[in-house]
Order: C-alpha cells, then structure tokens, then sequence
C-alpha cells in the first residue's frame, strides 16, 4: 500500500455534535491512499474523541486546551506513524470547511508553494456566512499580518496547508489564539512561497463558536490576543538565514501557558 503523502489536522475541543458529520464527509471525499487523516482532541470535556476513534482516522489527545495544542499533538502522532508525510493541511473541526477546498490546496503545494493559504474573503458569497464583526476583524488582522512580515494577507482563515520542512524550520509557539497569524508572519519572514485561493465558508454545523460569531467583548479580547502574538512573531522570525534566533526559553514559557 503506498503510503499517505498529506495529513489532514483537525483540532477539536468539545465537538461531540459535529466532529462525526464531519470527518465521515472528510472520509468520502479524499483518497486514503494519499490523505491521512488526524484529529487532535485538547481539552475537551466531552465525547469529540470517542466519536473520533470510532472512524478511520487517527486521534490524539492532549490535556492541554488551545488550537495549536490541538494540531501539535495530531502532528506529533502522524508524524510517528507516516514519516513519508510532505505537508499538512488544517481544516476546522466544525464543518466550516468543505473538503473539496482541498484539492487546490495540494495543487498548488505540487507546484511549488510552501504555504497556501485558504482564503475566505475572496469568496463574495461567503460574506453572507461570516459575520459582520468576522469580515472587519479579519481585514484588520490581515493588515497587521502585513505590516509585520511585509506580505499582505486577506484572511487568517483555518484551512491551509504547510509544507513539512517549512512548518519544521517554524516549531510554531504560540499554541492558542496566535496559532495562525504566527504561521503566515513566519512563512513571509522566512522567505516561503506564498499563494492565496479562494475557499468556502459554510455555517457549522453544531458547537460553540470560540473566536467568530461570539459578542463584541470577546471578539476585541480574542483580536488584541492576536495582535500581541503577531507582534511577538514579528520579532522572532527575522529575514535570512539567521532567522529565528535562539529564544526558547523565553518561547517555552509561553508554550506551556
């Protein structure tokens, strides 16, 4: 049997309600025999990885609650598993994404992109899906991603896919809510190839909403999060080959957080 050459990471904190519909829609969809997919369960207080395991997909678990936890413990285990893995590609685990946004996605990698970059914005339909408060704080964010790697973004949206070594050379430490923005200012710093394609976003299916679609408070809460981490991004991914310095203790203690 030839082995997988993309991972599919899902990151899932109590998705009980939707985690099912979705991979069994992953699982119709994409090729096993190039497609592995894994979910990585953080913090959940529910059944997301019960419901998981009883798929054909693999499932980790981490006590640690936050979306990077979440990817980084189903990266670790696929990595153990299918060393032959080339790139990741990150879908939300809630059924905002549509599988078959995937495909460009490994096109474009086949073609030479590090970092391709599912973009929702670009998509006018979606604008119907995404609140008012998702598309403005998105374009805000996009602009600040920007300002800070020199390469303007449209979206810091979930699904997106990462070539192995660039997200290596990365060891991304922000495990919360800078988990994206962290990965698009590195991936300019460090000089990848970028491009960006339109996806769809679709309403989710279930659960509750942890960063879009919450009150005005908690939006600007998760924003200026962001921003803080974009920030710090900015400073420990410099241009060239001296980038990203050794800083770890000070990035460890973050981690851990």
């Amino acid at each position: 049997m030839p082995l997988p050459e993309f991972a599919i990471i899902i990151p899932a904190c109590d998705e009980a309600a939707c985690i099912g519909a979705v991979l069994d829609e992953l699982l119709a969809v994409l090729d096993p025999e190039k497609f592995v997919i894994a979910v990585g369960v953080n913090g959940a207080t529910d059944q997301t990885a019960q419901i998981a395991r009883e798929r054909r997909v693999l499932v980790a678990e981490t006590e640690r609650r936050g979306y990077g936890h979440g990817c980084q413990a189903a990266i670790d285990l696929t990595k153990n598993l299918f060393p032959a893995i080339c790139a990741y590609i990150f879908c939300a685990g809630d059924g905002a994404t549509d599988p078959r946004d995937v495909a460009p996605l490994t096109t474009a990698f086949e073609e030479g992109h590090e970092f391709v970059l599912g973009s929702r914005t670009k998509r006018l339909r979606n604008w119907r899906t995404m609140t008012l408060r998702h598309l403005l704080a998105n374009a805000a964010l996009g602009f600040w991603c920007g300002a800070l790697c020199g390469r303007p973004y449209s979206d810091l949206g979930p699904l997106r896919l990462m070539g192995r070594r660039l997200f290596e050379k990365i060891a991304p430490q922000e495990m919360t809510f800078g988990w994206t923005i962290e990965a698009q200012v590195a991936a300019a710093r460090l000089g990848a190839a970028i491009c960006e394609i339109p996806v769809s976003e679709r309403r989710r299916i279930a659960g509750e909403q942890k960063v879009s679609g919450v009150s005005w408070r908690r939006t600007l809460s998760v924003g200026c999060q962001i921003v803080a981490a974009g920030h710090r991004s900015g400073r420990l991914y410099q241009p060239g080959p001296a980038s990203r310095r050794p800083v770890f203790a000070r990035s460890n203690r973050r981690r851990e957080a």
